[in-house]
């Protein structure tokens, strides 16, 4: 088949669409109790219909995420069909549509980008967040390089916290669950004076028990106990300014567990068959994770214009040790301490088109952002891999720094180039500078200083523009197709744990094109949005393990192509279902020198390389689905006196994943299922919620690789369940 055959005769779809559906579709119906919500997003910098933005935006209000029972941005997937959110302590690795990263490091970013309450989250530390205080999370598929810029390659998650009112309101949590977890949240917020409102917002969470032991120690594993208090002041000094000041904190204490994958033999040891939430070697994990920061925000209506600047500060710090060797053999072991912080300050200031609903709807601006990421050090512990006592090395400390400085500008317009057709076309240029240094200390057993490499250093700088093209038209009032090319791009950097600095990688770079349709169906009882998208990926910085340490190198070429399609209806009163699913097609096309790893029948890995040509990129399944069904107890079956019953099943399918180029290590198919049933007062003021998570306690990785000690995997939680109680004031 030719390239894009499939992508052109796939046009067939929208072209029906065209006329039985926007025949179906009402002209303007009145609202309607049973109509699907409508949903504003900010995609393209301004509040828009989420049916009339051109992007695939899969986008969930708090109370949604709390029914379905996503806590944190790791849940996000299970509602997200092309979302994987895989995690290795703290540190979060989002991936859509197959693009994303398992690389790790002070000075490592994602190309799945992070925003929350407009302020950009460069280090993967602590992405992974708890999900309070909601008042809605966007999903951005595709690149977003205009607008948002460098790293937003694979889409970007855009998280936006509730405003406090000069209404006094709030609400008081408290809960228990299985694995003597205990939870409690606290909001409360209103005005302060005339012109300003504020809040608080505080979530703690203390798992009592473990998900599993280390044999070997009798240790509890993977539990977790978490902290954060959000605070958010809003002034209004006159008509036309709005300023917020947002403040945050969060901490957590952590033990995840690293487990040798199925199949795998440690070296000097057997193969794992314990329980995959637990583990069996020498060294415990233990991790915790401290990191907060502040922002401003300013808006100014200049009448023709509106005028935001965003200002933030971000800093974070983690400690982790875990069992690099995964086995119990003293001469093959090792015991791996990061020691990471990282430190931003972002700048951005924007001017926006007033006028919603004039012919050229236009935002432009300017984007700095400065980070400074230490490694101080990591932290390598044997017992005598690398020779015996006394003279052996009994540690390595590895110091390392990187710094970045970049800056952006771009520019986007919207203009209505023929009745109900728009144009959009967006550019952006980024300038990037980073530093690098790098040290190494080494001792034996006698803590005695050995010889090592000398210092390095090494600086890089690059230059990229992205861009986006457009075009929508509205066939009617309830059917808008779409077709758009973009450009996205991933800043380069160093490896943060090699001497040699020669060893930096380049920026990455996607190209996507992509043609969907949205539409209102049946009065606006139903919506069904599509997309068929088709992208050229290249320079991809790979990531291998293969003497224990990462590296990342520019290796490879790929294609992706694929469909989404998310659906939206109300099947009766009370009872409404969310549908969506997204296939996803995608080889390497280019990489003859790909890291092939060799499990060695004693134990543990040998590497070589070879061509992965035509192989699968990493995280990426064929198939993903999910189902949510909401149900509300109606009137007549319940007394209004009684109060109000809810219930929610939410259902995800992923049919598995490789893990690595080679393909050789691969999630199977998993099913998850999560539910809550709640009960509210006729005030609405009380409220208790029994709930469950993956309720088919299916074992599925979150991360799985490939190292000379031998593969690792690490486990979801299993199920997990519990009952909580809120009372509103």
């Amino acid at each position: 088949m030719p390239r894009n055959a499939w992508f052109y005769s796939a046009m067939m779809p929208l072209i029906v669409l065209m006329s039985p559906v926007g025949a179906l579709a009402a002209p303007d119906p009145a609202p309607a109790v049973d109509e699907v919500q409508e949903i504003i997003v900010t995609a393209q910098r301004r509040k828009e219909r989420l049916q009339d933005v051109p992007i695939v935006v899969n986008a969930f209000g708090g109370d949604q995420l709390e029914a379905a029972g996503i806590k944190s941005t790791l849940d996000l997937a299970a509602v997200t069909p092309g979302l994987e959110f895989g995690t290795q302590a703290a540190y979060g690795q989002p991936f859509l549509r197959g693009v994303g990263t398992v690389a790790n490091g002070p000075g490592v970013e994602s190309p799945v980008a992070l925003y929350v309450d407009g302020i950009y989250y460069g280090a993967m530390i602590g992405s992974v967040l708890t999900l309070n205080d909601i008042e809605q999370v966007e999903v951005l598929k595709g690149p977003q390089g205009t607008l948002f810029g460098r790293n937003a390659t694979g889409g970007l998650i855009q998280i936006t916290t509730k405003d406090p009112t000069q209404k006094f309101d709030g609400y008081v949590e408290a809960g228990y669950g299985s694995y003597n977890t205990a939870a409690g949240d606290l909001y409360v917020g209103g005005g302060v004076a005339q012109s300003v409102a504020a809040d608080l917002s505080v979530h703690y969470q203390d798992q009592g028990t473990g998900f599993g032991r280390n044999a070997f120690t009798n240790t509890e594993v993977n539990k977790t106990k978490d902290l954060s208090v959000r605070s958010k002041w809003v002034f209004a000094p006159g008509d036309a300014t709005s300023i917020k000041v947002i403040f945050d904190y969060s901490h957590q204490n952590f033990a995840q567990a690293y487990v040798p994958a199925p199949g795998t033999r440690p070296p000097g040891d057997v193969p794992y068959t314990g329980d995959p939430q637990g583990l069996n070697g020498i060294f415990d994990p233990l991790g915790r994770l401290n990191q907060g920061g502040a922002s401003i925000q300013v808006r100014e209506d200049l009448g023709y214009a509106e005028f935001v600047s965003l200002t933030g500060y971000r800093r974070s710090a983690v400690y982790e040790a875990f069992d690099g060797g995964l086995t119990r053999d003293p001469n093959s072991v090792l015991n791996l301490e990061i020691n990471e912080t990282h430190t931003q300050v972002t700048q951005e200031f924007q001017l926006n088109s007033a006028a919603a609903q004039s012919r050229l709807k236009w935002s432009t601006g300017v984007f700095l952002y400065h980070a400074y990421g230490r490694s101080e050090p990591l932290v390598i512990t044997t017992l005598g891999l690398f020779g015996p006592p006394p003279f052996g090395l009994n540690h390595i400390y590895v110091y390392s720094d990187q710094k970045t400085d970049s800056a952006a500008a771009y520019a986007q317009a919207t203009t209505e180039i023929a009745p109900a057709t728009n144009l959009t076309a967006g550019l952006r240029y980024t300038y990037e500078r980073r530093k690098f240094g790098i040290s190494e200390a080494l001792n034996d057993f006698t803590n005695a200083s050995v010889p090592g490499p000398p210092d390095d250093s090494g600086k890089v700088s690059f230059n990229k523009v992205t861009y986006r093209l457009s075009l929508d038209h509205r066939f009617s009032s309830g059917v808008m197709g779409y077709a758009s090319y973009n450009r996205g791009f991933k800043s380069g950097g160093f490896n943060d744990y090699l001497i040699a600095p020669t060893l930096a990688y380049s920026p990455e770079t996607l190209d996507a094109f992509e043609i969907g349709a949205k539409t209102d169906l049946f009065e606006r009882r139903a919506q069904l949005n599509f997309s068929l998208f088709d992208y050229e990926y290249k320079n991809i910085q790979a990531v291998e393990y293969p003497q224990g340490v990462q590296i990342i190198r520019n290796a490879a070429k790929a294609r992706l192509y694929g469909v989404d399609v998310d659906a939206k209806t109300y099947l009766s009163e009370g009872l409404s279902l969310t549908l969506g699913f997204e296939y996803l097609h995608d080889r390497f096309t280019d990489f003859p020198d790909a890291t092939i790893a060799i499990p060695l029948p004693g134990g543990g890995t040998a590497f070589t390389r070879g061509d992965v040509r035509g192989n699968r990129l990493g995280l990426a399944p064929d198939f993903t689905a999910n189902l949510g069904v909401d149900y509300k107890l109606a009137p007549a079956l319940i007394p209004a006196a009684l109060g109000s019953v809810t219930a929610n099943v939410t259902y995800a399918f992923n049919d598995g994943w490789y893990a690595e180029p080679e393909n050789r290590l691969r999630q199977p198919s998993y099913n998850l299922v999560n539910s809550s049933v709640s009960w509210s007062s006729a005030n609405e003021l009380n409220k208790v919620t029994v709930w469950g998570n993956n309720l088919s306690n299916s074992q599925y990785t979150v991360a799985l690789a490939s190292q000379d000690t031998g593969d690792f995997a690490i486990y979801a939680p299993p199920r997990t369940y519990g009952i909580k109680y809120q009372r509103k004031f």
